[in-house]
């Protein structure tokens, strides 16, 4: 089992989210951080689970250099499911006030994820802009240039979300090492 869990959202979960867990894949396997992290993608709404990703999306990530096939099926992002994530990567500020809504329904102890926005580790996003501001742009009721264009806007995020992501697994080993530390101390024999 992963050591840390990402789960990407957007609408319908048929183009930004699917996309944007295949690019955090991709870069987690060029970083040797695939067998750590667990990386998935759900919608807000209902109207496209079981669908495929979009024909578009599939086409923009091939021409960003991403080789098929994107094994994917839309599917809703449901509560009972949002304790087995660590963190939860929205692409509109929309989607973000959804899941902090439905993390805040999570039981008092329960471990509960971060909720941040993808474009918060994109480069050219000024560090001081409002959630509002960040939105992944929705490419879906206009041609294939904006979906190419989404695709490379995402991508760019992905350097600095790997090291993110990093920086996580490192401070979960962190806390292992020391968890194993006051173990052995409380362990001592005496003979």
């Amino acid at each position: 089992m992963a050591d840390f869990r990402v789960l990407t959202v957007c609408t319908g979960n048929m183009c930004r989210s699917p996309a944007a867990a295949v690019i955090l894949r991709q870069g987690l396997v060029q970083e040797g951080l695939s067998d750590r992290i667990d990386v998935g993608s759900a919608g807000t709404s209902w109207d496209s689970e079981g669908m495929p990703m979009d024909d578009r999306t599939v086409k923009a990530l091939v021409n960003a250099g991403f080789e098929e096939p994107f094994d994917h099926t839309a599917r809703t992002v449901h509560q009972s499911e949002l304790v087995g994530w660590d963190l939860v990567l929205a692409m509109t500020a929309e989607h973000a006030a959804t899941m902090r809504r439905k993390v805040d329904q999570i039981p008092e102890g329960e471990p509960r994820p971060d909720v941040l926005l993808w474009r918060q580790f994109d480069p050219v996003v000024p560090a001081n802009a409002r959630e509002e501001d960040m939105a992944v742009p929705d490419p879906w009721y206009e041609g294939q240039k904006a979906f190419d264009r989404t695709v490379l806007g995402m991508i760019r995020a992905m350097p600095s979300l790997v090291l993110y992501l990093k920086v996580q697994l490192d401070a979960l080993d962190s806390a292992k090492k020391r968890a194993g530390k006051r173990e052995g101390q409380g362990s001592t024999h005496r003979v």
